[in-house]
């Protein structure tokens, strides 16, 4: 019977620490991702919204909601804690390179993420602001070995891109507005599809991201290092 009791005073235990941890969340302010003061929104249009999230070691985000489908790159992941309103907390890791697919559109979810690690998180996350898919066009790029799909939704498709010293992408049409997201730094060339032998160079950082349109794309990493980046497009 004593073991039976100490079962039974154990459970009760758990739950009124979980039930007590839920009440605590429930009365803290939740906000919208974009407003969240760690999200910090970079670059925007009428199709997504791209925020840079910083955490420091031991920091916390507020409480905030996502309603939009959203993409979120780990340039420089951690472990975390990532904390909800209505379920137990999940104590896992950000890791550096991933990314994170949140398909919120029509079903919204609210969290609370702390970082349990010793270096800075650093994410480059986007909402699509659009329901869709919107009918852009098939979304595909070359058969090389330089791209690797790294998303495949009904809303948006996403590569990891990897060019050696001097390497091209190989030229290929993007039919949907999209977003780019640079994981190392150095010297990139944008080719004109407009007019022959004219490009657009760029010295990129890890982080560095850029909205992209629809039309002829050539890349070139033109400097001494490995370019590396994710390039998502939208459907």
């Amino acid at each position: 019977m004593s073991i039976i009791r100490k079962t039974i005073t154990s459970t009760l235990m758990c739950s009124s620490l979980f039930a007590a941890s839920l009440q605590v969340q429930a009365a803290e302010k939740v906000v919208a991702t974009d407003l969240e003061p760690l999200h910090h929104v970079i670059l925007e249009n009428k199709y997504v919204t791209v925020m840079r999230v910083l955490i420091q070691p031991g920091e916390s985000t507020l409480f905030h909601e996502q309603h939009l489908d959203y993409v979120n790159t780990h340039i420089e992941g951690s472990p975390v804690k990532i904390e909800y309103p209505d379920k137990p907390v999940n104590n896992t890791e950000m890791k550096t390179g991933n990314v994170k697919f949140g398909e919120h559109q029509g079903k919204s979810d609210t969290d609370k993420v702390t970082n349990t690690g010793t270096n800075v998180n650093h994410q480059v996350a986007f909402e699509i602001n659009i329901p869709g898919p919107q009918h852009f066009g098939g979304a595909s790029r070359p058969a090389s070995e330089a791209f690797q799909q790294v998303l495949d939704k009904k809303t948006v498709k996403g590569w990891k891109v990897t060019l050696k010293p001097g390497e091209s992408s190989g030229e290929y049409t993007q039919h949907g507005p999209g977003v780019r997201v640079f994981f190392t730094e150095g010297r990139v060339l944008l080719a004109d599809d407009k007019h022959p032998n004219r490009v657009k160079e760029l010295w990129v950082h890890p982080g560095d991201a850029f909205l992209t349109e629809p039309g002829k794309v050539d890349i070139t990493a033109a400097s001494g290092e490995y370019i590396i980046f994710n390039d998502y497009e939208l459907l």
